[in-house]
């Protein structure tokens, strides 16, 4: 059996009314938009810093230094959009973006330079929050840009946003991101 390598990341939840709404939707997506692996709706999340394998030094490290740093108020996310990441004929991934919002810029830099003090080599991608639906398209179709284009999301994907965590990926599981730990917004004193 082969033995993968724990994987880490910091992200953000949304509201489990929003998960639920996704959900709705789901049946009619993966008609409109046939990729090969659809995400669990318990793994939706927004990643704020992917960190990769990590040692139990730079953890433990990286949780002080979240411990310390006055973290954001709290705040809300609107998912308002659909998209893709890769080749637009064959993307590899299908994701729900957001409007933009200044609190969640704020919040993403303050972890990242956590992580980064942490001893973390870290993407150096500009930050495009999203949360990931579906991976790789099925090669015998064309996607078909104009059908996203079209398609509406609900106006009530709006989710509050308290909190952080440190997620583990259990790749040999379904779901497969596990929160190892929880940093509320109430917990830290401006």
């Amino acid at each position: 059996m082969k033995t993968t390598i724990p994987h880490y990341f910091i992200g953000i939840k949304p509201d489990v009314q929003v998960i639920n709404e996704i959900e709705k939707m789901r049946k009619e997506l993966q008609i409109k938009f046939p990729f090969k692996r659809w995400v669990h709706p318990l793994d939706y999340h927004i990643t704020l810093a992917f960190l990769g394998n990590a040692s139990d030094e730079q953890r433990e490290k990286l949780q002080t230094l979240l411990n310390q740093f006055p973290l954001s108020t709290d705040f809300q996310i609107h998912i308002d959009h659909l998209g893709v990441f890769g080749q637009r004929q064959s993307p590899r991934i299908f994701w729900a973006g957001m409007k933009e919002e200044q609190k969640l810029v704020e919040l993403r830099n303050q972890v990242f330079a956590a992580s980064s003090k942490a001893g973390f080599q870290l993407e150096t991608r500009p930050f495009h929050p999203h949360m990931t639906l579906a991976r790789k398209w099925k090669e015998d179709s064309i996607f078909s840009e104009q059908e996203l284009n079209e398609f509406a999301l609900p106006k009530n994907l709006i989710s509050n946003i308290d909190s952080i965590h440190l997620f583990q990926t259990h790749m040999d599981k379904i779901p497969k991101y596990e929160i190892i730990k929880s940093y509320s917004f109430h917990n830290h004193k401006q």
